[in-house]
C-alpha cells in the first residue's frame, strides 16, 4: 500500500510542476489570448491534481475518460531546453511531451498492477493525460505549422 501511495504521491507532484509550468508560461507572455489558454492549462492541471490526491486519500473515484485519438506527434520531436529564447512551438513541443510522460507512466502502471481495480484507475488516468497531451498537440500543430493554415 505505501508503494502505491507512493506512486500517487510522485504523480500528483507531476502535476503541481505541470501548473507551476503553465503559470510561469502565462506569466511570461504578452498576448492576452496565450495568457487565457496558459491559464486554463494551469487550471486543468490542479484539476488533475485534485482527482489525484482523491485517489490517494482512498475516496472513490469513479473516472471516466473519454479515450482520445493519439496521433502521436509529440514521439516524433526532441524535447528542447527551458530558455529565454524558446518559440511558442518550443513551449508547446515541452508541455506535449511532459502529457506523453505522464500518459506512459500511467499506462506502466496499469500494465504493472495486479488489482483490475488499480488498473482501470490508471488507465482512466493515462486516458486523461491523452488528451491533454492532444490538446498540446493541436497547439504545437497551428504554431510550428502555420503555413498550413
Amino acid at each position: 500500500m505505501q508503494k502505491y501511495k507512493d506512486i500517487i504521491q510522485y504523480a500528483i507532484d507531476r502535476e503541481i510542476e505541470a501548473e507551476l509550468f503553465y503559470k510561469e508560461l502565462e506569466a511570461k507572455v504578452s498576448k492576452q489570448i496565450l495568457k487565457e489558454m496558459f491559464s486554463e492549462f494551469a487550471k486543468e492541471e490542479n484539476k488533475h491534481q485534485q482527482i489525484l490526491r482523491g485517489v490517494f486519500e482512498n475516496k472513490d473515484q469513479d473516472l471516466h475518460f473519454k479515450p482520445t485519438v493519439d496521433y502521436g506527434i509529440s514521439e516524433t520531436v526532441v524535447k528542447p531546453k527551458v530558455s529565454d529564447q524558446m518559440t511558442l512551438a518550443d513551449v508547446f513541443t515541452i508541455a506535449m511531451k511532459n502529457e506523453e510522460r505522464a500518459m506512459k507512466m500511467y499506462n506502466y502502471l496499469a500494465d504493472d498492477s495486479t488489482s483490475d481495480s488499480m488498473k482501470k484507475l490508471f488507465k482512466e488516468l493515462a486516458a486523461m493525460e491523452q488528451g491533454h497531451k492532444l490538446k498540446m498537440e493541436n497547439c504545437y500543430t497551428d504554431v510550428a505549422y502555420a503555413e498550413a493554415w
